[in-house]
């Protein structure tokens, strides 16, 4: 278990329950981006930096004709750029013990990295630099968990009201639950998710 982890029970611990840690966390977000003194949470118009988590509002996709559903409110962990649109896995979208073994284990492999962007820019999250995530590596972590459907891509200019998170709050990050589904239900993702995870023999 890596820090991110050891951070998600210090704050159950202390809430009293991981329900009361989720709220504690939302509560947090939404005080942080009214704040504008707190860089622990950035408003940022710009494209993805690969390694930071992201959140906005991706309300009417170019191909919402054909699309059966999507997340109208993602937090996303960026990738490396592909095609001139904006590419990570969508948080939102991965049951909550996936979603925080990949932050984990993606915080303790670059952890080096993070630590140096904390002491540069400590709880900056516009200032923050990237870090070294591709398409290619998460395709192959997610599909372990049959999950590469949170693979996604964003037009940069459909995108409003985005915001960038610090690395020091991951661990608050992964516990808010944010999803916005259009044509689908949060039951009908994670059934879905389910049947095809008990089908694998991992």
């Amino acid at each position: 278990m890596g820090l991110i982890k050891d951070q998600i029970q210090e704050k159950t611990k202390k809430a009293g329950s991981k329900e009361a840690a989720i709220r504690d966390s939302k509560m947090w977000y939404q005080k942080s981006l009214k704040n504008l003194n707190d860089k622990n949470i950035v408003k940022s118009s710009k494209a993805f930096v690969p390694g930071k988590i992201y959140v906005f509002r991706y309300v009417a996709p170019k191909t919402k004709k054909t699309l059966e559903w999507w997340d109208m409110n993602p937090v996303v962990l960026a990738l490396d750029p592909q095609g001139g649109n904006d590419v990570g896995i969508n948080l939102n979208l991965l049951p909550q013990k996936v979603k925080e073994t990949l932050l984990d284990d993606v915080y303790t492999r670059l952890y080096g990295q993070i630590k140096t962007n904390m002491t540069r820019a400590n709880e900056n999250a516009g200032a923050q630099m990237n870090l070294s995530l591709t398409w290619d590596s998460a395709k192959k972590y997610l599909e372990k968990y049959n999950a590469a459907f949170a693979l996604r891509q964003y037009i940069p200019s459909i995108k409003a009201n985005q915001a960038i998170v610090s690395y020091e709050h991951w661990s608050d990050i992964v516990l808010c639950d944010f999803i916005d589904l259009h044509g689908a239900s949060v039951t009908g993702i994670i059934n879905a998710f389910k049947k095809q995870y008990n089908n694998k023999n991992i």
